[in-house]
């Protein structure tokens, strides 16, 4: 019961970590949203309730911390997060590979995503960011996601442990 409560802390400091800490180790260079690695776990693994929440939760802590669009995230997310279903229900999906190419293509998906909508919805063309940022980002974030996923794994076995008393 306890998990409840204290897991919209840890997603937000999931976020703040990853928008502040884990930009300093990049440099600037590359933004690893560790967020959307999360989101695709959950759609492999959770309920639809569950995961939901846990997509939305993300998606709204980022909307409020970083995105110049509200909403953008939190639609994104949730979108990702029930493609990510889909797709587990009709692949095995604990293969190191299809985990990589998978997330990878989930975020090129969602860099394009955000270009289209910057353009239609601000007017801002940022079309140049899709080969500087997106796809260095892609490449990235695709060969630290089977790492990750092994890490989350543990972390759900540690949260789903009962005391045997």
């Amino acid at each position: 019961m306890i998990l409840y409560l204290l897991l919209p802390l840890l997603l937000l400091f999931l976020v703040i970590i990853q928008s502040t800490i884990l930009d300093i180790f990049t440099l600037r260079w590359i933004s690893m949203e560790i967020s959307l690695t999360v989101v695709i776990y959950a759609g492999f693994h959770l309920d639809a309730l569950r995961g939901g929440l846990l997509a939305f939760m993300l998606g709204f802590f980022l909307d409020c911390l970083t995105s110049a669009i509200f909403g953008l995230y939190t639609f994104l997310y949730i979108v990702i997060f029930y493609f990510s279903m889909m797709v587990a229900d009709k692949v095995y999906a604990e293969k190191p590979l299809f985990i990589a190419s998978f997330t990878g293509l989930c975020m090129l998906l969602e860099g394009l995503a955000i270009v289209l909508l910057y353009r239609f919805l601000l007017g801002a063309d940022i079309f140049y960011a899709i080969p500087r940022i997106f796809i260095p980002q892609a490449v990235v974030l695709g060969l630290l996601s089977p790492l990750l996923f092994r890490f989350f794994q543990h972390v759900e076995v540690f949260l789903n442990a009962k005391d045997s008393r």
